[in-house]
């Protein structure tokens, strides 16, 4: 038997484009918190929390399926160089022959901090950046105690993000699938976040360039402060925004204060900020979002079977009876089913599963 420790557990999930890798990225390196840089599914090798596998198995198949963990990653916008063979080899050293799901976790990070020359202590906290609604369930079947820092954005500017910049970065997104997705995760992961009993904070992207609002998240997690949380890493190598984002200055690990307005007011058109007011008024209890008046409701009804612009963007720019034609055609329906649904108050498709 390995020697083990009891660590605190805390996650990080994500409603969209709201800063939760420059989050990840700032608590990563400070004292007491063990960050494992970047995004992965811990459970997607066990079909059930029970299930344990052998370690050579278990870490064989992560490291072949997570390289951009430890190397090149595309989006993060970032090149790593941690030594895959000395990760595997640390990992078998202190783990268990076989491991569960939430063994194997817990020995991802402890492996991870070990060769990052940082310390384990019993008093360490482990942030796990789950990101996604999914993974943050399953993360949740295996730590349900976990404390939660949910990152938001007002939901207007979070999905003029979601679109506009992935749309640059990926020309297969230009297409209804995403935009209505998008759509919905930005309403369905804040009522999840909302429902969960566990101990959160919710992390506002707006305010995250704030010393204070920094203080105040390290608090959340029982520790004290450290200025290494003031730059944002990865793997101790400083992260200046992903791919998606593509800023156009350096912002050398610092908070870049050009996401807090994106002009989404003067992007949208009067009834889309009418349609996205009345998605996101679950949102209201951390923005000004006006609410919508019966008549609004009434009229967009009917005005939500006409396209909007954001919509026109996708619609025009696929050849008449072409597979992405018809893709299109199958989720604006869906859109309109889904906001009609919503103005009668019937939340029938509760959350999205791929995020």
């Amino acid at each position: 038997m390995k020697k083990r420790f009891s660590y605190n557990i805390c996650t990080i999930m994500t409603t969209g484009r709201t800063g939760s890798d420059y989050l990840a990225g700032c608590l990563d390196g400070v004292k007491n918190l063990m960050v494992f840089s970047g995004k992965f599914n811990h459970k997607s090798h066990f079909i059930n929390q029970k299930e344990k596998i052998r370690k050579e198995i278990l870490i064989t198949k992560f490291v072949k399926e997570n390289k951009k963990l430890f190397k090149y990653n595309k989006v993060e916008n970032l090149k790593l160089n941690i030594n895959i063979l000395n990760f595997k080899k640390k990992f078998l050293e202190i783990s268990d022959d076989v491991l569960d799901s939430k063994e194997f976790l817990i020995k991802l990070y402890e492996t991870y901090h070990l060769i990052l020359n940082r310390k384990l202590k019993k008093s360490n906290t482990i942030i796990h950046h789950s990101h996604g609604l999914e993974n943050t369930k399953n993360f949740l079947d295996d730590f349900p105690n976990s404390k939660i820092l949910i990152t938001i954005r007002d939901p207007r500017a979070n999905f003029k993000s979601g679109l506009l910049n992935w749309f640059k970065f990926d020309d297969n997104k230009k297409q209804m699938m995403h935009v209505f997705r998008y759509m919905r995760r930005i309403r369905n992961d804040l009522n999840f976040a909302l429902e969960q009993k566990n101990k959160k904070k919710f992390i506002k992207l707006e305010l995250m360039g704030s010393n204070k609002y920094k203080k105040q998240i390290l608090k959340f997690l029982g520790t004290k402060y450290d200025k290494k949380i003031n730059i944002s890493t990865f793997a101790n190598l400083v992260w200046n925004g992903d791919k998606l984002s593509n800023f156009k200055k350096k912002t050398y690990g610092s908070f870049n204060k050009d996401v807090i307005n994106n002009n989404w007011n003067t992007f949208f058109t009067k009834d889309e900020i009418l349609l996205l007011n009345l998605l996101y008024s679950n949102y209201r209890r951390f923005y000004k979002i006006k609410k919508t008046r019966i008549f609004d409701r009434i009229y967009l009804f009917f005005r939500s079977l006409l396209p909007f612009n954001f919509e026109k963007m996708v619609t025009n720019n696929a050849d008449f009876f072409s597979n992405k034609f018809i893709k299109n055609i199958i989720f604006y329906l869906r859109r309109i089913i889904y906001v009609q649904l919503i103005i009668l108050n019937i939340d029938k498709f509760k959350y999205e599963k791929k995020n």
